[in-house]
């Protein structure tokens, strides 16, 4: 095993992975679309730790824009998973800081200090379009699930789409008859989303809401799409899940 002052030693020289393999390792077999075992990632936590380290010692000067959107968006998440393990994990993490832990708690990325809000807001949003937020995860089952691999540089188009889909397959939506029940993320971030234009208008359905199907539509089957389209659907925003996305 490679020590973590070796890790951190290759971090600085400039000889990052981009691949994320360390966290990849810490990932592998803890994470589902159905929710993250805590428990073996607990077990983890020294891996996790060097994994971190290489992260907050990194030189991200050169970086391309897509080894940049895999190094926030996978500190975002390795980091978000230590908060957990360190705190218990609580029950929700709105539960720690007054539910202000994503301006409350500082970490180390690329020799800079952050939130995790400063992460996700200031640097992989401005990287990609809305398939980033299938990948940034907030330990939350209302969340996009956690993907079970790190982001990569090198494959970072296939991994946004394969993202998306999971979620649109998933908790993205919920169809309930002619309603459709929109996650808020789709609410709180819609800019995000108008990369995908729309073909035509739906009747009775506009703005973000409209949006969101649109790029919903691309992502799921053909009967869940063409009720997506149909335009006979009524849409409502979800309730967002805040309670601990463990499996």
């Amino acid at each position: 095993m490679i020590s973590l002052l070796a890790l951190t030693t290759l971090a600085m020289a400039g000889d990052f992975d981009h691949d994320h393999a360390a966290f990849g390792k810490v990932l592998e077999g803890a994470v589902s679309p159905e929710g993250v075992d805590y428990a073996q990632l607990a077990e983890r936590r020294e891996a996790l730790d060097a994994y971190l380290a290489t992260v907050a010692a990194a030189d991200a000067s050169g970086f391309t824009p897509e080894q940049q959107l895999a190094l926030y968006v996978n500190a975002y998440n390795a980091y978000t998973v230590q908060t957990m393990l360190t705190e218990g994990p609580p029950a929700s993490i709105r539960d720690l800081n007054d539910g202000k832990v994503w301006d409350a708690r500082t970490f180390d990325v690329a020799g800079r200090t952050m939130t995790l809000n400063e992460m996700e807001h200031g640097h992989a949003r401005k990287l990609a379009d809305g398939r980033v937020h299938a990948v940034v995860n907030c330990a939350s089952k209302g969340c996009p699930p956690l993907p079970a691999e790190p982001l990569r540089a090198s494959t970072v188009e296939a991994q946004l789409t394969a993202a998306a889909t999971t979620w649109a397959t998933t908790n993205a939506y919920v169809l309930d008859g002619d309603t459709v029940k929109l996650s808020k993320i789709f609410d709180w971030y819609g800019d995000d989303f108008a990369a995908v234009k729309a073909e035509r208008d739906l009747e009775g359905v506009d703005g973000k809401a409209e949006q969101a199907l649109w790029f919903l539509a691309p992502l799921v089957d053909e009967d869940a799409r063409e009720k997506l389209l149909s335009g006979t659907v009524s849409v409502e925003w979800n309730p967002y899940d805040w309670s601990l996305n463990q499996r």
